[in-house]
C-alpha cells in the first residue's frame, strides 16, 4: 500500500467516525424569544357613556308674601329633605402624562326625579319641589395605576327646578307654580377601571349646590277669586348628593372612531 493510499484511508475513517459521533449527540435548538411586555393602559383620548344612580339632599326656602289689601308682609323659611334618581349621559377627554397623572374634562347631562320628601307645610304654607334636569361641566384630576384611575372632580353645575306652592291665610289662597333654571357648583371624587382597551366602568360621588329664584305668583281670594297678593319664592340652596355608576367607551381620536385613524383629530 502506498503512502498516499494510507493517508487517504485514514482521513476517510476519521470523517466517518466524526459523522457517526455527531449523529449520536443531542440536537440543540435556540430558546424561543421572550414574550413582549404587556401593553401599558393609556387613558389619553376621548370618551362617552351612560350613568345612573341615586340623588338626594335638602331644599331650603325663604318665601316672602306681600298682601295688597290690607298691605302686609310676611317672610317664612324652611328646609326639608329630597330624594330620587338620576340617569344621564356623559362625554369628555383625558390627557395622561409620563408621570401617570391624568388631567381631563367631562360634561354630563341628566334626567332627574328628585322630589321633596314632604310638603314643607309650615305657617299655612305648603311647598313641593322637583329637580327635573341636571348638568355639569367639570375638570378631572387623577393618577393612573395601570387600568385603575382614582380622581377628583369639580366645576359648574346647573339644573331645572319645578316648584308648586300654596299659602292659605283665612280662606285666601296664594298659589304659584314655576320652572326655573338655576346655576351653582359641584365637587366630588370617583374611581374608573379599564375593563378592555376601549371600555371602562366607573363609580362616582358628587355634591352639588344650586341657587336661584324659585318663582312668583298672584294670590286669589278663595270665594271671589279676585287677585289679592303677590308672592315670591327665593331659594337659599338646593343641595344634592349624587352617587352613581357608569360605563364609558373611549377612542384615541375622532378619526379612529369612524375607522379612519389617519384623519387624526
Amino acid at each position: 500500500m502506498t503512502f498516499k493510499a494510507t493517508v487517504f484511508g485514514a482521513t476517510a475513517s476519521l470523517l466517518a467516525f466524526g459523522t457517526a459521533l455527531a449523529a449520536d449527540l443531542p440536537s440543540y435548538k435556540a430558546p424561543p424569544p421572550p414574550p413582549p411586555p404587556p401593553a401599558v393602559y393609556d387613558w389619553s383620548g376621548y370618551h362617552f357613556g351612560v350613568s345612573g344612580g341615586y340623588a338626594g339632599g335638602s331644599a331650603s326656602y325663604l318665601s316672602s308674601i306681600y298682601g295688597i289689601n290690607p298691605v302686609t308682609y310676611n317672610s317664612l323659611g324652611s328646609s326639608y329633605g329630597t330624594s330620587g334618581f338620576i340617569v344621564g349621559v356623559q362625554s369628555g377627554v383625558n390627557w395622561q402624562f409620563a408621570n401617570n397623572v391624568v388631567v381631563g374634562y367631562e360634561s354630563d347631562y341628566n334626567y332627574m326625579g328628585v322630589n321633596s320628601n314632604d310638603s314643607g307645610n309650615w305657617g299655612g304654607m305648603a311647598l313641593n319641589s322637583n329637580l327635573r334636569w341636571f348638568g355639569a361641566e367639570r375638570l378631572r384630576l387623577g393618577y393612573a395605576f395601570g387600568r385603575f384611575l382614582p380622581y377628583i372632580t369639580g366645576g359648574l353645575a346647573y339644573g331645572q327646578l319645578h316648584t308648586n306652592g300654596v299659602y292659605n291665610a283665612g280662606g285666601i289662597l296664594f298659589p304659584t307654580s314655576s320652572s326655573n333654571w338655576q346655576a351653582g357648583w359641584t365637587v366630588g371624587a370617583g374611581v374608573e377601571y379599564g375593563l378592555f382597551n376601549n371600555i371602562s366602568v366607573k363609580a362616582e360621588y358628587l355634591y352639588t349646590n344650586l341657587q336661584g329664584n324659585y318663582g312668583s305668583g298672584v294670590g286669589y281670594n278663595a270665594a271671589t277669586l279676585n287677585p289679592v297678593a303677590f308672592r315670591t319664592y327665593i331659594g337659599n340652596g338646593y343641595d344634592t348628593h349624587i352617587a352613581r355608576v357608569g360605563v364609558n367607551y373611549s377612542f384615541k381620536s375622532l378619526g379612529a372612531l369612524i375607522g379612519m385613524p389617519q384623519l387624526g383629530l
